[in-house]
């Protein structure tokens, strides 16, 4: 038998102990394998850290020694090119004059049709990938609204007057009926039609049909256009719940304003939210979206994520004001009934409570009447022996014993006694219309009175004997329009119009 020395024995047993200790407590084979291989993999995702760690830091500085060499031959080249053109600089570097701008009614010479720009000439209304931020639900809900969606176009002889969207609410016997802004017919910043109105109402495909003013509102801004067709109209109905814009039980809901352009397939869409504050118009019924829209989205619907039609948007720079959908299809049912909108003129202008910024007085508000609801007066328009016990800085919270929560819904009641009252008259005496009503109609006004350390609750009555609101009852602005030149060495280089 061949020897074994002491000495390669007891080297062994190191070697052993050093590389594989495990044997010494009795580990199984299986353990020792997997712990062997949890080792190894330990180990080697250690090193791929180390190296993809390595790996970054080198691409990084062979950017920073690209960019920097980059910078340096751009560096290199304006020098060279500031060398060449040496005692030639006026050639080459301009700097343009600009002038103030300058209203376009004091601008002499006539201009062309222009684009309105309200946000971003890359960018009229909304944003092509905006509905991609919501669910598919939202985008089909939007594109099934969108078959009743039209773009329109107005014109008084030859001359363009507005380019705005519009609602297909009604389709009868060959005629649709759209639901659009009155600043479709009328002329600029004022309350009158335009003369030979001539409208283009332009379909999703493109198709382009003649439309006619069938009623119009100057007060609420709400106009109806007659369209014939040989084919059926697709049309969507507004909604009459209220209950959406009760901002006291409800969080401000997600919404989405959509409008056509006068083109195919041109539909453009805006995300936003309702928001709980007033208008910076005078329509008290009026709320707004944060929706951003151009002026072509006027006159179209305000969806919400559950598809209903909620409102019709008008266009602000800051905001979205949207006339509410209940109170758009009770001026359509007085369209209907009485050829026009009868609103009764109680001389009061309120504001929703809640909408008041002055924290201090809705804290004292609340201090004397607890969870109150409803209005507050803002101005007496026409002071009388009626309206004297009623003061700026009242709460109307009732109105003929029917409670409301915001100025919307004050609205909404108001037009409906208004409505009612007229189908009365009538009855009684067929041959009279609303330009003959001579009877007065009695508003019951719950009223809560906070003046200094006094406080009471009463009920005030004003007769109303006016219906008809005259001309610039509320005012609908659409910004100024300016034309920007820009000169050079006195000679006209650019202008544009914009607003």
């Amino acid at each position: 038998m061949e020897e074994v020395s002491t000495s390669e024995t007891t080297s062994g047993v190191d070697e052993l102990c050093a590389t594989d200790f495990y044997n010494l407590r009795g580990v199984d084979d299986d353990t020792k394998a997997s712990k062997k291989r949890q080792l190894r993999m330990r180990e080697e995702r250690i090193q791929n850290r180390r190296l993809k760690k390595q790996r970054k830091k080198r691409e990084a500085e062979e950017t920073v020694e690209r960019a920097l060499k980059i910078r340096e031959e751009l560096r290199q080249h304006r020098l060279d090119f500031e060398a060449s053109v040496k005692g030639r600089e006026e050639y080459y570097y301009y700097t343009p004059r600009w002038r103030k701008a300058v209203p376009v009614d004091k601008v002499e010479k006539p201009l062309p049709d222009f684009e309105w720009i309200p946000y971003d000439s890359m960018d009229e209304f909304g944003r092509v990938s905006e509905l991609k931020h919501t669910s598919w639900r939202v985008e089909e809900l939007t594109l099934q609204l969108a078959k009743s969606i039209v773009g329109l176009q107005s014109y008084s002889g030859n001359k363009h007057l507005f380019s705005c969207s519009g609602t297909i609410v009604e389709f009868l016997m060959g005629i649709g009926y759209v639901v659009t802004s009155a600043s479709l017919v009328k002329w600029p910043h004022q309350d009158k039609q335009a003369d030979q109105l001539k409208i283009d109402v332009h379909l999703p495909s493109g198709e382009v049909l003649e439309g006619s003013v069938s009623n119009v509102d100057f007060s609420y801004n709400v106009c109806v256009v007659e369209v014939p067709s040989t084919l059926q109209l697709p049309t969507r109905s507004f909604s009459a719940d209220t209950r959406i814009f009760n901002f006291y039980e409800r969080h401000p809901k997600d919404v989405v304003a959509v409008g056509r352009l006068c083109k195919p397939w041109s539909l453009n869409a805006a995300l936003g939210k309702l928001v709980p504050k007033r208008s910076q118009f005078d329509c008290e019924e009026l709320l707004v979206s944060s929706c951003r829209i151009s002026e072509r989205g006027v006159g179209g619907p305000l969806m919400d994520f559950d598809g209903n039609i909620i409102g019709m948007n008008f266009y602000d720079k800051k905001e979205t004001p949207f006339l509410p959908g209940f109170i758009v299809l009770k001026c359509l049912q007085h369209f209907n009934d009485f050829k026009k909108v009868i609103r009764p003129l109680h001389g009061l202008r309120v504001k929703t409570l809640n909408e008041d910024e002055q924290l201090a007085a809705l804290e004292k508000i609340h201090q004397v009447f607890p969870e109150v609801r409803g209005v507050i007066v803002e101005k007496v328009e026409v002071p009388s022996a009626e309206h004297s016990e009623i003061k700026v800085g009242d709460i109307i919270t009732h109105v003929n014993d029917v409670p409301f929560s915001s100025a919307a819904e004050l609205g909404g009641i108001l037009l409906d006694t208004c409505a009612q009252h007229m189908l009365e008259t009538q009855k009684l005496d067929p041959t009279k219309d609303g330009n003959q009503m001579e009877a007065v109609i009695s508003l019951k006004f719950d009223v809560k009175t906070v003046r200094g350390r006094r406080s009471e609750a009463t009920t005030r009555t004003i007769d109303v004997g006016r219906f008809n609101p005259t001309s610039g009852f509320n005012r609908w602005p659409l910004g100024r329009r300016y034309l920007i030149r820009r000169v050079e060495d006195g000679t006209l280089f650019t202008e544009k119009r914009c607003g």
